[in-house]
């Protein structure tokens, strides 16, 4: 851990250095020229040496408030440059969402060109991760997270739930689930004990073709053999809503399995950026019932 002098003395002192003047660091630093002095002094007690020559006119600095003074102004323009860089990041309206890979690439992604006409002096950053990240470490605005209803809180904000139907390639129409490849992946969490195949089978009262199957370690590799035409996947309805509605992929008859909640988490140091108020509002629209 740093041993560092008192801040407020520290402040003090570069302001004075920089401009030779008491009178001159307090009007910036918003006290009195004697509370100023007094910093100094506080300041020079703790190291135990003299870092200023106080004149009936004028002061300067001693040999080790020369040496001093430079190390201090570069360390202060380095936190200067840091600030304002986050201002910068406030002022240009950039929003930082986190959600998964899945959800990125077949709900979010479809809908931004939306977003950017509606808001295009916004910039975003999305990171893709199916971990759950915590939003202030990494410097996260939001996330979109996907969960059991019911493990929601005070913090979160449902945008809607969906439900697990079976779907394959409209350019198959032919392929049924009499002569088709079913494609699975393993769900990141078995604890929420997601939809799978076997339920769906259970429920169409029919046997499962556990021959069938080729699953994948991660749902957007799923989604990827499923345009291949590799088979028919079991997905959540909010991942295959675009891809039903402009006819890209047909839903197989059957069942309806219930799947879980889609939910809005923000930053609350973020609350207030402007760009986090327009996307969180425009997400709010965008993710309309499933």
């Amino acid at each position: 851990m740093r041993k560092l002098p008192p801040l407020n003395a520290i402040r003090a002192f570069e302001a004075v250095a920089r401009r030779l003047s008491f009178a001159e660091a307090a009007e910036e630093l918003g006290v009195t020229a004697t509370a100023v002095s007094h910093q100094i002094r506080h300041l020079e007690a703790y190291l135990g040496f003299q870092l200023v020559e106080r004149r009936p006119r004028q002061i300067t600095l001693t040999t080790a408030g020369q040496e001093l003074s430079p190390k201090l102004q570069m360390a202060f323009d380095t936190l200067g440059e840091a600030f304002e860089m986050l201002d910068k990041d406030v002022e240009q309206s950039l929003v930082r969402i986190t959600t998964t890979h899945a959800f990125a690439e077949r709900w979010l992604v479809p809908r931004l060109a939306d977003f950017f006409d509606k808001h295009g002096e916004v910039r975003v950053e999305v990171e893709t991760d199916d971990e759950v990240l915590d939003l202030r470490t990494d410097r996260l605005d939001l996330a979109i997270r996907y969960g059991s209803k019911d493990a929601t809180n005070e913090e979160t904000e449902v945008l809607f739930c969906d439900h697990y139907v079976p779907v394959g390639l409209a350019e198959f129409p032919d392929m049924g689930l009499q002569d088709s490849r079913l494609l699975g992946y393993r769900w990141r969490n078995p604890d929420m004990c997601g939809p799978t195949w076997e339920q769906w089978f259970k429920e169409a009262g029919e046997p499962f073709p556990s021959d069938r199957i080729t699953r994948f370690s991660d749902e957007s590799s799923a989604f990827n053999a499923l345009d291949q035409g590799l088979g028919l996947l079991l997905s959540s309805s909010a991942l295959v809503d675009e891809g039903l509605s402009s006819g890209r992929y047909r839903q197989i008859p059957g069942p309806m399995l219930r799947g879980f909640a889609y939910t809005l988490v923000l930053n609350p140091l973020a609350r207030n950026k402007l760009g986090v108020r327009k996307f969180a509002d425009w997400v709010r629209q965008a993710a309309k019932p499933i």
